[in-house]
This record gives C-alpha cells, structure tokens and sequence, in this order.
C-alpha cells in the first residue's frame, strides 16, 4: 500500500509542478483570462498531493519534530504557497523575483524528498 501511495504521491508532485509553470507562463505570461475549471483543479490537485504526503508520513511513522527533512519539506511547502500566490497576483519584478523563489523553493523539496536530508 505504502509503495502505491507514493507513486500517486510523485504523480500529483509532477502535475502540481508542471500545472503551476503552465498555468504562469499561459495565465500571466500571455496574459489569458482565467476560467473556473483553471482556478479550481489546482486546488483540487493540491489537496490530493497533501493528502497523499500525510499518508505516507503516517504510514513511515514519520513525525516532522523528529524527522529534520520532514520539517525542512513542510516549511518550504509554506514558501511554496506564499511565493505561487505571489506570482500569479503581482506583476512586473514581484511577479517574476515570486516565481523564480516559488520554482526553487519546489525544486528543493523535490530534492530532500529524494535524499532524505536538507543539506545540499
């Protein structure tokens, strides 16, 4: 069960990823209108990522308090949020500083998901 939710875990991680850049560089890039089904999949993509990320930390009887990486993951997934809001309201300098640090704050959880450690 555990190897199942990961898989669907890393799945919802690449859409999520791949649906962020498309959704900036179509959305504010080309400056398209947004339509309902653009602003809610996202969330709905996203609620299913969290939840599969909680599975399987349940699963591992992984606790954040005790597993640093863990920690380090969710904060950055908090960085993550912020900064993804940020580029798709603000324009201009904020637009492009909020997506550059929204990519890389996603790039290195991507990363400590893989090495089990925040240290590069």
């Amino acid at each position: 069960m555990y190897l199942i939710v990961k898989q669907i875990h890393i799945i919802l991680v690449i859409i999520s990823v791949l649906g962020f850049q498309i959704r900036y560089f179509y959305f504010k890039v080309n400056h398209h209108s947004i339509n309902v089904f653009h602003r809610i999949w996202p969330q709905v993509i996203d609620t299913l990522l969290l939840v599969a990320g909680i599975s399987l930390a349940v699963m591992a009887g992984l606790n954040p308090l005790n597993a640093n990486w863990l920690l380090i993951k969710l904060l950055l997934l908090i960085v993550y949020i912020g900064f993804g809001t940020l580029a798709m309201k603000r324009q201009n300098k904020q637009q492009w500083l909020a997506y550059l640090l929204a990519t890389m704050s996603v790039l290195y959880m991507i990363f400590i998901a893989i090495q089990k450690s925040p240290w590069l």
